[in-house]
């Protein structure tokens, strides 16, 4: 009976995790791998409270970072909104996690981020470089993650 509790416990882990989905709470993101979003940001003085949005696309093949960045088109545009792409990438021969930020606010996004590695449980903190208005930001990993939480959005 132990045995049959256990695998049922596990089988119900798996397809939690399987079917994560972007959630937004107060101002904080949780992207699962392999999701792109648009964001309509709602703002109080220089900080992003909450989001609304636009767009969800699923990612299911690596992106080519270097594709990615000889084809972005810089312009001028200041809509406000902010795109993620958090997905599995490739760089040359090297397999890795990457997130993806075009912000189009026409000020520099500071913002917090925490990753949870495949197999885990709990969400572990890790550094982001603050992201230029309209412009292609990279951040990658090496490591196997499945989902990363973005928060403390500010703008300056």
């Amino acid at each position: 009976m132990k045995k049959i509790f256990a695998l049922l416990s596990l089988f119900l882990i798996i397809i939690v995790q399987a079917q994560e989905k972007i959630s937004l709470n107060k101002g904080e993101i949780t992207i699962p791998i392999g999701e792109k979003i648009l964001l309509k940001p709602q703002f109080k003085n220089d900080k992003i409270i909450n989001f609304e949005i636009v767009k969800e696309e699923n990612i299911t093949e690596k992106i080519d970072l270097f594709d990615m960045m000889k084809n972005f088109k810089k312009d001028d545009i200041k809509d406000n909104s902010i795109e993620f792409t958090f997905s599995e990438a490739k760089m040359m021969t090297s397999s890795v996690y990457a997130l993806l930020t075009i912000q189009k606010t026409g000020k520099n996004m500071k913002f917090k981020a925490k990753i949870r590695l495949k197999g885990d449980t709990q969400y572990h903190p890790t550094s982001i470089l603050p992201s230029a208005s309209n412009s292609s930001h990279v951040e990658q990993w090496q490591d196997n993650i499945d989902s990363i939480i973005l928060y403390d959005f500010e703008l300056n």
